[in-house]
């Protein structure tokens, strides 16, 4: 079995631009700043270009494999899943006054344990989807990499301005998103892939409806519409449910 091929070394290397994110994130220890929420952005954005890609060489190449379809759930616990904790830990920390462990290179309060739910709840999704013969054309629940890109918005948002919303709400926010987004990603609600059979408008409107108001939204907020971006997804996937899991068939 080979396992240096091509996918499996696109595979490490989101593996490697994860944990390169937990890294900085961690070494921070709760202080973010700017520069660091940048160079973690440029990690996850090689992360998900190396994901998306994987697959897709695999298939061309015809180097898909077992090992591999392992090693890509193994790169998203990390890439997806413990880092996406880590930016809420970092936050609730950050906003944390009492601490349960304190020294100059690591700190926690009770609060930032409720970050553990999404490295939790992401390793319990990919686990499902790993033996769910169903989910070729679409996903149940939210894909990890779609979790992570709403978390980052967040913690960009909190470490270059100072607050999400408004100080006196945020920590509330924090545990509503928390609890949330570990629930949509084991809720067997399907939610749509971006796999085309054709391009026609009939067969895809719904993705092309999405595609369109995510331009538009990215265009005029930028990483704001994050946030906004990611519910109109879940909101549109309810909306065509029937359409979705139609496509199987």
């Amino acid at each position: 079995m080979k396992l240096f091929t091509i996918p499996n070394l696109l595979t490490l290397l989101n593996l490697s631009c994860g944990v390169l994110s937990c890294v900085f994130i961690a070494s921070s220890n709760g202080n973010v700043t700017p520069q660091i929420v940048t160079i973690v952005m440029v990690f996850m954005i090689i992360s998900l270009i190396a994901d998306f890609l994987d697959g897709m060489v695999a298939r061309l190449l015809k180097q898909s494999s077992p090992i591999g379809g392992e090693l890509d759930s193994l790169a998203d616990c990390i890439s997806f899943g413990m880092v996406p904790g880590l930016m809420l830990f970092s936050i609730f920390n950050n906003k944390a006054t009492d601490f349960l462990y304190d020294s100059e290179t690591l700190k926690f309060s009770a609060l930032s344990l409720v970050a553990l739910l999404v490295p939790a709840f992401s390793a319990l999704r990919l686990a499902k989807f790993n033996l769910d013969d169903e989910q070729t054309t679409y996903f149940k629940g939210l894909a990890t990499p779609s979790n992570t890109l709403f978390i980052f918005s967040i913690f960009s948002i909190y470490f270059n301005t100072g607050q999400i919303i408004d100080p006196s709400i945020d920590t509330y926010l924090l545990i509503g998103i928390s609890i949330l987004f570990s629930i949509l990603l084991i809720i067997d609600i399907p939610l749509f892939a971006f796999k085309f059979k054709g391009l026609g408008w009939k067969e895809n409107n719904y993705k092309y409806i999405f595609l369109i108001i995510t331009l538009v939204l990215l265009a005029l907020f930028q990483v704001a519409a994050i946030p906004f971006v990611i519910l109109i997804y879940v909101i549109i996937s309810i909306l065509f449910r029937k359409k979705i899991t139609n496509e199987l068939d």
